[in-house]
């Protein structure tokens, strides 16, 4: 809390909380949580994430980690199975979703990350046809990376643009996604992109970015953020996961146990998505 104060206003106290599903009759829905005004230019494009109104579960008001949450005035989307196991696809499924939206099939793709929005963005990337390169400094989220359809995996010891530079060569990538963000990522990532190519930068730990304007212009680069996704999106990784194309690697822990979660997380213990369920 506090890191974003430049662009959120937060008021203590607070639950936290914003990737939610929530149960209504044995029916499982998954919370579309980006309340917009439904007026402006992002509203109306359908990128209510962008709304100067923005209201956010777990950011502007009290969120998932509790027993209860009011969700009034945000959209549900129905999900078939095991609640526990859909809840990621509330907001690690539709972000990867719109990180990877427009990639071509045949397009080299570099990922950088492997939490679990990066995890389900694999699982997506390879059923378009994409070459996908995963880089990442935890060993056993590599080796499932692997599992689940990369084609090139490139340990780093934390230098991510600098190791994935030296394993691919004079290899270049039509797509950079980063998932982390960080000032260990972000460095000469520009660099590796083909010509006309894109990077996407999803995570945001702090990172700066640094682009020379002859670089940008001559070679046609495109730099884009991405932040959640759409309603639709959302739709369409359900769909993707009713029909058996995506796995979640949802790890639950009971609402008793949420320390423990936090700190599994943080210390890299956990391959995909902790998910928080109320004791009842």
């Amino acid at each position: 809390m506090g890191e974003w104060t430049w662009d959120l206003s937060l008021k203590l106290p607070l639950v936290l909380g914003h990737e939610i599903s929530v149960v209504n009759e044995d029916k499982t829905y998954l919370v579309y949580n980006a309340r917009g005004c439904g007026l402006c230019k992002q509203c109306r494009r359908g990128e209510n994430q962008f709304c100067e109104k923005l209201n956010v579960l777990g950011v502007n008001m009290n969120g998932g980690f509790a027993e209860y949450v009011d969700v009034t005035g945000f959209p549900l989307v129905p999900v078939k199975g095991n609640p526990i196991d859909a809840t990621p696809l509330a907001d690690a499924g539709v972000t990867a979703m719109n990180s990877v939206d427009g990639i071509e099939q045949g397009s080299k793709v570099a990922v950088l990350g492997t939490g679990e929005v990066a995890m389900i963005s694999i699982q997506l990337l390879r059923n378009e046809g994409a070459e996908v390169w995963v880089v990442g400094r935890n060993q056993a989220k590599l080796r499932k990376a692997k599992e689940l359809g990369a084609d090139e995996i490139v340990y780093t010891g934390g230098e991510y643009s600098t190791d994935l530079s030296a394993f691919a060569t004079s290899n270049k990538f039509d797509v950079i996604i980063d998932y982390v963000g960080s000032q260990y990522t972000l460095r000469d990532l520009p660099w590796l992109l083909r010509r006309t190519g894109e990077l996407r930068v999803v995570g945001e730990f702090g990172g700066e970015l640094t682009l020379p304007e002859q670089l940008l212009v001559l070679r046609g680069l495109k730099v884009r953020g991405i932040l959640y996704g759409s309603l639709e999106q959302m739709k369409r990784v359900v769909r993707l996961y009713e029909t058996g194309k995506l796995k979640t690697l949802a790890l639950p822990y009971s609402i008793k146990e949420i320390n423990s979660a936090i700190i599994d997380l943080i210390q890299g213990r956990v391959i995909g998505r902790p998910v928080i369920y109320p004791g009842s």
